[in-house]
């Protein structure tokens, strides 16, 4: 079973042994998402990594920039402000809101309800036109910087 949906880019794959419609034995195979970064960085700087986060997941990549920075400032016991940690919190929220309006969007299109796939959409457009005003980008956004935003 799996890789789950068509769109997803195979983020889970479950290798399902049944009997009948009983599962007796559930094998599951993540890493779907790999794409190498971790060689990329060896050559790179600190704030050069951050772009190639966006990456790893880009329908939420303003958590993954906020856990790769939040990772490197942990590394060189860097404080970052409150006021950065409020900001990054609050985009991250937005991020994990977008992300939650694609799942119900493409499981209402897989039950065949194109109209709440619509407008799942159409209320993503919000979200993404903030991240827009923000930062300049809708998607790969390259918000946080180490030590703030």
């Amino acid at each position: 079973m799996g890789p789950q949906h068509p769109s997803t880019h195979g983020v889970l794959r479950l290798v399902l042994q049944l009997d009948g419609e009983k599962v007796v034995k559930c094998t599951p195979y993540v890493g779907y998402l790999h794409r190498g970064i971790e060689k990329l960085s060896e050559t790179f700087t600190y704030h050069q990594v951050i772009p190639l986060t966006d990456r790893l997941d880009y329908i939420s990549s303003m958590a993954n920039n906020v856990g790769y920075c939040v990772a490197v400032e942990r590394l060189f016991g860097i404080e970052v402000p409150e006021r950065a940690k409020f900001i990054r919190t609050m985009v991250c929220e937005m991020t994990r809101i977008s992300s939650h309006i694609i799942w119900i969007a493409t499981h209402a299109l897989d039950l065949g309800a194109m109209t709440v796939f619509l407008y799942s959409f159409r209320e993503r457009e919000w979200i993404l036109d903030l991240f827009e005003k923000l930062c300049g980008a809708r998607l790969t956004v390259s918000y946080p910087r180490i030590g703030g935003v």
